[in-house]
Protein backbone atom coordinates (compact mmCIF):
# COMPACT_ATOMS: atom_id res chain seq x y z
CA UNK A 1 0.00 0.00 0.00
CA UNK A 2 1.05 3.79 -1.15
CA UNK A 3 2.33 5.68 1.94
CA UNK A 4 0.64 8.75 2.77
CA UNK A 5 3.47 10.76 1.49
CA UNK A 6 3.28 8.85 -1.77
CA UNK A 7 -0.28 9.76 -2.39
CA UNK A 8 0.35 12.78 -2.49
CA UNK A 9 3.17 12.37 -4.67
CA UNK A 10 5.86 13.80 -2.01
CA UNK A 11 9.17 11.29 -2.67
CA UNK A 12 11.33 12.89 -0.05
CA UNK A 13 11.75 15.49 2.44
CA UNK A 14 13.96 17.85 3.37
CA UNK A 15 15.44 20.38 6.59
CA UNK A 16 13.73 22.87 5.12
CA UNK A 17 10.49 21.04 4.40
CA UNK A 18 9.88 19.74 8.18
CA UNK A 19 10.66 23.31 9.34
CA UNK A 20 8.14 25.08 6.88
CA UNK A 21 5.67 22.06 8.47
CA UNK A 22 6.49 23.22 11.80
CA UNK A 23 6.72 27.35 11.84
CA UNK A 24 3.85 27.54 9.09
CA UNK A 25 1.68 24.25 8.15
CA UNK A 26 -0.43 26.19 6.10
CA UNK A 27 2.42 27.37 3.61
CA UNK A 28 3.83 24.15 3.68
CA UNK A 29 0.66 22.47 2.73
CA UNK A 30 0.17 25.73 0.03
CA UNK A 31 3.41 25.15 -1.52
CA UNK A 32 3.57 20.85 -1.64
CA UNK A 33 -0.24 20.12 -1.69
CA UNK A 34 -1.16 22.60 -3.91
CA UNK A 35 1.95 23.62 -5.72
CA UNK A 36 1.95 27.62 -4.92
CA UNK A 37 5.34 28.62 -4.30
CA UNK A 38 6.08 32.55 -2.54
CA UNK A 39 9.00 33.91 -3.93
CA UNK A 40 12.34 35.22 -1.62
CA UNK A 41 13.33 38.43 -0.31
CA UNK A 42 16.39 40.33 -0.76
CA UNK A 43 17.66 38.61 2.41
CA UNK A 44 17.63 35.39 1.39
CA UNK A 45 19.49 36.84 -1.83
CA UNK A 46 22.14 38.28 0.44
CA UNK A 47 22.72 34.70 2.20
CA UNK A 48 22.95 32.95 -1.14
CA UNK A 49 25.38 35.64 -2.50
CA UNK A 50 27.80 35.54 0.54
CA UNK A 51 28.02 31.53 0.28
CA UNK A 52 28.56 32.03 -3.88
CA UNK A 53 31.45 34.40 -2.45
CA UNK A 54 32.81 32.35 0.16
CA UNK A 55 32.88 28.96 -2.03
CA UNK A 56 34.59 30.68 -4.53
CA UNK A 57 37.11 31.96 -1.74
CA UNK A 58 37.44 28.32 0.05
CA UNK A 59 38.14 26.44 -3.40
CA UNK A 60 40.42 28.22 -4.60
CA UNK A 61 42.49 29.88 -1.57
CA UNK A 62 44.19 31.83 -4.24
CA UNK A 63 41.35 33.92 -5.06
CA UNK A 64 41.91 37.60 -3.67
CA UNK A 65 39.28 38.58 -1.36
CA UNK A 66 38.15 41.61 -3.32
CA UNK A 67 37.46 39.13 -6.22
CA UNK A 68 35.00 36.87 -3.95
CA UNK A 69 33.19 39.80 -2.93
CA UNK A 70 33.04 41.03 -6.61
CA UNK A 71 31.73 37.52 -7.49
CA UNK A 72 29.37 37.89 -4.47
CA UNK A 73 27.68 41.11 -5.13
CA UNK A 74 27.47 40.15 -8.74
CA UNK A 75 25.02 37.36 -7.75
CA UNK A 76 22.86 39.56 -5.80
CA UNK A 77 22.49 41.87 -8.71
CA UNK A 78 21.74 38.90 -10.83
CA UNK A 79 19.20 37.30 -8.43
CA UNK A 80 18.02 40.81 -7.47
CA UNK A 81 17.56 42.20 -11.06
CA UNK A 82 14.17 42.72 -11.24
CA UNK A 83 13.30 43.77 -7.69
CA UNK A 84 11.32 46.75 -6.21
CA UNK A 85 11.89 45.84 -2.24
CA UNK A 86 13.45 49.04 -0.94
CA UNK A 87 15.67 46.45 1.31
CA UNK A 88 17.58 45.37 -1.50
CA UNK A 89 20.29 48.40 -1.20
CA UNK A 90 20.56 47.55 2.32
CA UNK A 91 21.10 43.94 1.73
CA UNK A 92 23.76 44.50 -0.74
CA UNK A 93 25.76 46.58 1.61
CA UNK A 94 26.40 43.75 4.03
CA UNK A 95 27.60 41.39 1.48
CA UNK A 96 31.12 42.29 1.00
CA UNK A 97 32.12 42.71 4.75
CA UNK A 98 30.68 39.43 5.85
CA UNK A 99 32.32 37.40 2.51
CA UNK A 100 35.84 38.82 4.05
CA UNK A 101 34.40 37.79 7.82
CA UNK A 102 33.72 34.08 6.64
CA UNK A 103 36.87 33.33 4.24
CA UNK A 104 38.89 34.61 7.30
CA UNK A 105 37.52 32.17 9.81
CA UNK A 106 36.87 29.18 6.91
CA UNK A 107 40.25 29.12 5.12
CA UNK A 108 41.67 28.07 8.43
CA UNK A 109 39.95 24.60 7.30
CA UNK A 110 41.71 24.38 4.31
CA UNK A 111 39.86 23.64 0.63
CA UNK A 112 36.60 21.81 1.14
CA UNK A 113 36.16 18.08 -0.84
CA UNK A 114 34.39 18.36 -4.50
CA UNK A 115 31.80 16.35 -5.36
CA UNK A 116 31.72 15.14 -8.76
CA UNK A 117 29.99 17.64 -11.28
CA UNK A 118 29.40 19.84 -7.85
CA UNK A 119 31.07 21.48 -5.21
CA UNK A 120 28.34 20.81 -2.85
CA UNK A 121 27.59 16.96 -1.71
CA UNK A 122 24.38 15.44 -1.55
CA UNK A 123 23.10 13.23 0.86
CA UNK A 124 20.12 11.53 1.00
CA UNK A 125 19.34 9.40 4.23
CA UNK A 126 17.02 7.09 5.39
CA UNK A 127 15.34 7.22 8.76
CA UNK A 128 13.91 4.60 11.03
CA UNK A 129 10.01 5.18 11.12
CA UNK A 130 10.08 7.09 7.71
CA UNK A 131 8.51 6.10 4.71
CA UNK A 132 10.45 8.24 2.12
CA UNK A 133 13.96 9.61 2.35
CA UNK A 134 15.63 12.86 3.19
CA UNK A 135 17.17 14.39 0.79
CA UNK A 136 19.71 17.55 1.39
CA UNK A 137 23.12 19.44 -0.09
CA UNK A 138 26.05 20.14 2.23
CA UNK A 139 28.27 23.25 2.46
CA UNK A 140 31.19 22.36 2.53
CA UNK A 141 32.53 19.01 3.51
CA UNK A 142 36.13 18.66 5.25
CA UNK A 143 36.60 14.71 5.50
CA UNK A 144 40.76 15.42 6.57
CA UNK A 145 38.96 16.86 9.95
CA UNK A 146 35.71 14.58 10.12
CA UNK A 147 33.71 17.97 9.72
CA UNK A 148 31.18 19.45 8.09
CA UNK A 149 30.38 23.09 8.42
CA UNK A 150 27.01 24.67 7.51
CA UNK A 151 27.22 28.59 6.32
CA UNK A 152 24.30 30.76 7.78
CA UNK A 153 23.68 34.61 6.86
CA UNK A 154 22.38 36.85 10.08
CA UNK A 155 21.97 40.67 10.59
CA UNK A 156 22.58 39.65 13.77
CA UNK A 157 24.90 37.21 15.30
CA UNK A 158 23.22 34.19 17.10
CA UNK A 159 24.88 32.94 20.45
CA UNK A 160 23.48 29.31 20.03
CA UNK A 161 22.49 26.92 16.86
CA UNK A 162 18.66 27.21 16.20
CA UNK A 163 16.33 24.27 16.62
CA UNK A 164 15.95 24.32 12.83
CA UNK A 165 19.40 24.68 12.07
CA UNK A 166 20.26 21.74 14.67
CA UNK A 167 17.47 19.79 13.01
CA UNK A 168 19.16 20.05 9.85
CA UNK A 169 22.24 19.25 11.12
CA UNK A 170 20.52 15.87 12.38
CA UNK A 171 20.21 14.90 9.30
CA UNK A 172 23.53 15.59 7.95
CA UNK A 173 25.09 13.89 10.61
CA UNK A 174 22.39 10.65 10.22
CA UNK A 175 23.95 11.01 6.75
CA UNK A 176 27.39 11.01 7.57
CA UNK A 177 27.78 9.25 11.60
CA UNK A 178 31.68 10.02 12.08
CA UNK A 179 31.37 13.63 11.24
CA UNK A 180 31.44 16.79 13.00
CA UNK A 181 28.55 19.16 12.40
CA UNK A 182 29.02 22.88 12.31
CA UNK A 183 27.02 25.72 11.65
CA UNK A 184 28.87 29.09 10.88
CA UNK A 185 27.28 32.24 11.53
CA UNK A 186 28.31 35.47 9.82
CA UNK A 187 27.14 39.07 10.08
CA UNK A 188 28.55 42.50 8.21
CA UNK A 189 30.33 42.77 11.73
CA UNK A 190 31.28 39.17 13.36
CA UNK A 191 31.23 35.62 13.21
CA UNK A 192 30.60 32.81 15.40
CA UNK A 193 30.92 28.70 14.96
CA UNK A 194 29.51 26.83 16.61
CA UNK A 195 29.24 22.80 17.18
CA UNK A 196 26.05 20.76 17.33
CA UNK A 197 26.00 19.05 20.21
CA UNK A 198 23.72 15.38 20.88
CA UNK A 199 22.41 15.48 17.26
CA UNK A 200 20.34 11.72 18.46
CA UNK A 201 18.15 14.13 20.36
CA UNK A 202 17.45 16.37 17.50
CA UNK A 203 17.25 13.87 15.17
CA UNK A 204 14.12 12.21 17.04
CA UNK A 205 12.48 15.61 16.82
CA UNK A 206 12.71 15.29 12.80
CA UNK A 207 11.26 11.80 12.97
CA UNK A 208 8.72 13.17 15.23
CA UNK A 209 7.90 16.15 12.74
CA UNK A 210 8.18 13.80 9.89
CA UNK A 211 5.14 11.48 11.56
CA UNK A 212 3.37 14.05 11.68
CA UNK A 213 3.35 15.49 9.22
CA UNK A 214 2.34 11.52 7.79
CA UNK A 215 -0.68 11.95 10.25
CA UNK A 216 -1.81 14.61 8.63
CA UNK A 217 -1.10 13.57 4.99
CA UNK A 218 -3.42 10.68 6.09
CA UNK A 219 -6.39 12.46 6.87
CA UNK A 220 -7.34 12.89 3.41
CA UNK A 221 -6.11 12.40 -0.33
CA UNK A 222 -7.61 15.62 -1.40
CA UNK A 223 -4.48 18.07 -0.97
CA UNK A 224 -6.80 21.53 -1.62
CA UNK A 225 -9.10 19.66 1.07
CA UNK A 226 -6.26 19.27 3.83
CA UNK A 227 -4.82 23.07 2.73
CA UNK A 228 -7.72 24.32 3.53
CA UNK A 229 -8.58 22.91 6.71
CA UNK A 230 -5.37 25.28 8.40
CA UNK A 231 -5.29 28.70 9.83
CA UNK A 232 -2.56 30.64 7.67
CA UNK A 233 -0.53 32.96 10.40
CA UNK A 234 -0.95 36.00 7.82
CA UNK A 235 1.32 38.60 10.73
CA UNK A 236 4.12 35.91 10.02
CA UNK A 237 7.05 37.20 7.43
CA UNK A 238 6.45 34.21 5.95
CA UNK A 239 3.58 35.87 3.84
CA UNK A 240 5.02 38.87 3.19
CA UNK A 241 5.54 38.31 -0.70
CA UNK A 242 2.81 39.04 -2.65
CA UNK A 243 2.85 36.26 -4.82
CA UNK A 244 2.01 34.03 -1.73
CA UNK A 245 -0.37 36.55 -0.26
CA UNK A 246 -2.64 36.40 -3.58
CA UNK A 247 -2.09 32.57 -3.79
CA UNK A 248 -3.77 32.38 0.21
CA UNK A 249 -6.63 35.01 -1.29
CA UNK A 250 -7.39 32.46 -3.76
CA UNK A 251 -7.13 29.80 -1.49
CA UNK A 252 -8.61 30.84 1.58
CA UNK A 253 -11.02 33.34 0.25
CA UNK A 254 -9.73 36.16 1.96
CA UNK A 255 -8.87 39.72 0.63
CA UNK A 256 -5.58 40.58 2.05
CA UNK A 257 -2.84 43.44 2.16
CA UNK A 258 0.52 43.12 2.66
CA UNK A 259 1.57 43.30 6.19
CA UNK A 260 3.65 46.54 7.09
CA UNK A 261 7.07 46.18 7.90
CA UNK A 262 8.53 46.93 11.49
Amino acid sequence: MASAFERHGLDHLSASSINLFVAQPAMWAMQKLMGRRSMVGPAAHRGTAIEAGVEMGLFDPAAPVEACQEAAVGRFNQLTAFSADPAVEKERANIAPAVAIALAELRQYGIPEAADGNRQHRIEVQLPGVPVPFIGWLDFWFPEHGIIVDLKTQARLSSKISDPHARQGAIYHAAHGNAEIRFAYVTPQKMGVYRLEDPRTHLDRVVNIAQSIERFLSLSDDGAALTRSLSPDFDSFYWNDPAARAAAEEIWGQSLEAAPQA
